[in-house]
Order: structure tokens, then C-alpha cells, then sequence
């Protein structure tokens, strides 16, 4: 079985998130949980594009025949507009209020007035575009915005400009999704650093926890971590914890087919199914629900659980195959070969160009530095070797 095949046949175990009202300030990186319109639009007042002055139409034509203009009038942002007498100039601020009447705002260098201090009794303008554009430089009400536009749609990533165009309409709390997420790493063999530092024999630091965690927080998510050695009980109590706090638990490490798989051993059949996949790394993977809850298990090496978390929790987390994730890039360099019987995957690097680097190996230091994880197709070996891909190829990836 492929990974896109893999990823439909587990999309039913996409957690059902609770929702959560938070103050707009720390909501980026959540996610939408219901469509947001705005409540006012933007601007809600004509107003100056630019520091000058507003002239009705006479004053315009006035001007434009190398009259002085009488200034009744200034308007600094954030104040309330100043009428404005026919044939006559109120100087404004950029964001100020323009007085109804106004044909167009001329910008304060177009005129003989000082750029700062008070407003002067008159002006003349040294020159003006003919014909004068309509309402020049006034932002019209509603030209960033109208109220009831559509402005993040449910399930949208909150990013910083999305926080800003909120806190714009004046929104200060927010539903949003927040998903908590499990992250269960298994194996005797695996021991904190502070736990290794006074332990004898063959060590290997938990690198797992701490990076799939990361990856749960960079998706939005909650992670809720948690260890467990080779023992089937404490495994099972791991997730009956976990079922009182995650909506959806990954586990790490112990599903292949060796004498201490604890969470094959543990969870095949009644809880899960395990199966190999076409795909390098991270062939071995599993899935199923202890009671409700949702587990998906991913393979114990660093790169695979890595490369796995992208792919499918990724995916469950999003909401989408992982066949609809795929992007479209151009390949860089070096050539790639492909394997015969298995979808590979390669870290990669932009260039200054937009084109992508391909590493040349696929170890977790390379994923490290890498912007993307490339989709290397399976090809068909020959005589001559297998398939490769050369610079100039369109490849799939993802980012990372």
C-alpha cells in the first residue's frame, strides 16, 4: 500500500477537537473553529489616504487656476471630521476623517504649506493631474473591508496578519480549534538526557518526544507527552490516561515484528491494525482507537517518525488526504533515484530561485536544515539501475 492510500483508509480517525474562546492577542497558530465575517467595515469613515488637504470641486477648480485657497479646518487622525466650506481647504492626516463634501485630498507636497506645524490660512497648489482623479487619495468606506465579508473561513491557521486584520475590526476574543494531541514514546531502550547522565550501558536519548511535540505545537495543536517502556500494562495505562486528555494519540517505536513490539503486541488485534507500507522511510506503521479514543502508530527511528508525523498526522490535523497536500515544485538538483518497489522521501532546500535542493541523504540531521520533504516515486529498475530524476522535474513535496 502506498502513503496516499494509507492516509484514506485512516482519515476516519481525524479527532474531533474541542473548541476554545481565546483573546485574539495569543491566537495565532490555532486554528478557526467557525466562519469569522466582519462585524464593521474598514475603513468605517472616508478617509485620507495621505497627509494633505480636502477640497470640494470649486476649491479644486480654483486651485487649479493658480488661486490661494482659504483653510478652514484641520484634522489630525482619530479626531472627528471639520465641515467644509465651499471653495475652501481643511488640512487632514493620514487616517483622518475626509469632510463629505471633499472631491479629493492634495497631498501636502503638491502645496506651498509647511509639511509641519499649524495649519496655514491659505495654500496654493503648484500643480494637480488632469483631470483630477475621483475622491483622490480618499479611501473610500469599506474599500479594505465590508461588513459582512467573509474574513477567515472555518478550519483557517490563524497566522500574525490574520491577528492583526481581526484585532482591525475591533474582535477580541475568537473560537478557535485547539486539538489535543498525544504523543506516547516507547521502548526501555529510550531515556531522557537528565535519566542518562547517570546511567550505565548503551543509552539512546528520547529525541522523539521533544521533536513530535514541537511538530504538534507548529500544527496548532496541544501536545500531551507521556513515555512508556517495553511493558504491556503500563501501556495500557498510558492510554487509559490519555483518553480523559487527547483527542487523538500518537505513539512511537515497538510495532514491527521483533520480541519486545509492545505496542503491536499490546494492541493487535482488538485496538489496532499494523501493516508495512510501500514508502522509505518510515515503512512500518499502524492505526486504530483504544476505546474512542484515536491512535496512530508511528515507527520508532527518528526520520521515519519524522517523515510519518507530516504525512498522516499531518494530514489528520488539516483534515485533508494526504494526496490533496501535495505541492508542486521544480527540481533543483541533484538527480534523483528512485526505488523500485517504494515512494521515497528526501529532505530539500529552496534556492534563491524557488526551486528545490534535494539533500543527499534522509537522516534526521538532513531534515534538520531542510524547508520540505520530498515525494520521490517508486520507478521500475533495469539493467541500467532505476528510474532517476533529473533538475528541471516537477516533484511533489510538503513543508516541513
Amino acid at each position: 500500500m502506498d502513503p496516499e492510500d494509507y492516509s484514506e483508509l485512516i482519515a476516519e480517525l481525524a479527532p474531533v477537537p474541542r473548541t476554545e474562546v481565546v483573546p485574539v492577542t495569543i491566537a495565532a497558530g490555532r486554528t478557526t473553529g467557525a466562519d469569522i465575517t466582519a462585524p464593521r467595515s474598514v475603513p468605517a469613515f472616508a478617509a485620507s489616504a495621505m497627509d494633505g488637504f480636502a477640497l470640494d470641486s470649486q476649491a479644486l477648480t480654483a486651485a487649479s487656476m493658480g488661486e490661494a485657497v482659504r483653510v478652514v479646518g484641520d484634522t489630525p487622525a482619530g479626531h472627528d471630521s471639520v465641515a467644509l466650506q465651499s471653495g475652501c481647504a481643511v488640512r487632514v492626516m493620514t487616517g483622518a476623517p475626509v469632510p463629505t463634501s471633499a472631491e479629493a485630498v492634495v497631498p501636502v507636497e503638491l502645496t506651498d504649506a509647511r509639511q509641519t506645524g499649524a495649519a496655514p490660512a491659505a495654500i496654493r497648489i503648484g500643480s494637480l493631474p488632469e483631470p483630477v482623479p475621483t475622491l483622490w487619495n480618499i479611501r473610500s468606506i469599506g474599500e479594505d473591508m465590508d461588513r459582512g465579508d467573509m474574513i477567515l473561513p472555518a478550519a483557517e491557521r490563524i497566522t500574525a496578519a490574520g491577528v492583526g486584520t481581526l484585532a482591525m475590526l475591533g474582535i477580541t476574543e475568537i473560537e478557535t480549534v485547539h486539538p489535543r494531541i498525544g504523543v506516547v514514546v516507547t521502548g526501555d531502550e529510550v531515556q531522557s538526557t537528565d535519566h542518562a547522565r547517570g546511567s550505565s550501558g548503551p543509552q539512546i536519548f528520547n529525541s522523539n518526544l521533544p521533536m513530535l511535540a514541537t511538530a504538534v505545537r507548529r500544527l496548532g495543536a496541544e501536545p500531551v507527552e507521556a513515555t512508556c517502556g517495553d511493558d504491556a500494562d503500563e501501556l495500557r495505562s498510558v492510554l487509559t490516561a490519555m483518553e480523559a486528555e487527547a483527542d487523538l494519540v500518537v505513539t512511537t517505536g515497538g510495532i514491527s515484528a521483533g520480541a519486545f513490539e509492545v505496542v503491536r503486541q499490546t494492541l493487535e488485534p482488538g485496538h489496532s491494525t499494523f501493516r508495512r507500507l510501500e514508502m522509505r522511510p518510515g515503512s512500518p506503521q499502524g492505526f486504530g482507537r483504544f476505546g474512542t479514543l484515536p491512535l496512530l502508530h508511528l515507527p520508532g527511528t527518528p526520520q521515519g517518525a519524522f517523515v510519518a508525523f507530516h504525512l498522516f498526522t499531518g494530514s489528520l490535523l488539516a483534515g485533508k488526504t494526504l494526496g490533496q497536500r501535495w505541492r508542486k515544485g521544480i527540481l533543483a538538483g541533484p538527480n534523483l533515484r528512485r526505488h523500485g518497489n517504494a515512494v521515497t522521501f528526501r529532505p530539500g532546500t529552496f534556492t534563491e530561485t524557488g526551486e528545490i535542493l534535494a539533500a543527499d541523504r534522509a537522516r534526521l540531521p538532513d531534515f534538520a536544515v531542510a524547508d520540505v520533504i520530498i515525494r520521490i516515486p517508486s520507478g521500475t529498475d533495469s539493467l541500467r539501475g532505476s528510474e532517476e530524476l533529473g533538475a528541471g522535474t516537477v516533484i511533489d513535496y510538503l513543508e516541513c
